[in-house]
């Protein structure tokens, strides 16, 4: 997922720079538009990265459903505390 800085300023640049890069790109491909590979090769470029994307949004659900009943740092703590007064000191 995308991170979005968060000053105003920083959201602008973010959008200035994917405008730069989307322009760029489609004139790219009008200017070379006459040989089918250039489209066959965008129609690639989007089908994979809409699959990453897709697979990226799996994987974080996954690992969201997977820690949901994780103990915490917190819940840990007073168990360690409670092992290590178990172990005698050695001078």
């Amino acid at each position: 997922m995308v991170h979005w800085p968060k000053s105003i300023g920083g959201n602008v640049m973010a959008l200035m720079l994917a405008l730069i890069v989307v322009v760029g790109v489609a004139q790219l491909a009008i200017a070379l538009s006459s040989h089918p590979l250039v489209w066959a090769f965008v129609v690639a470029a989007a089908l994979t990265t809409a699959a990453l994307i897709v697979r990226h949004r799996r994987a974080a659900a996954a690992q969201d459903l997977a820690l949901a009943d994780a103990p915490s740092f917190g819940d840990v703590l007073p168990h360690w505390d409670r092992h290590d007064d178990l172990i005698p000191a050695r001078f």
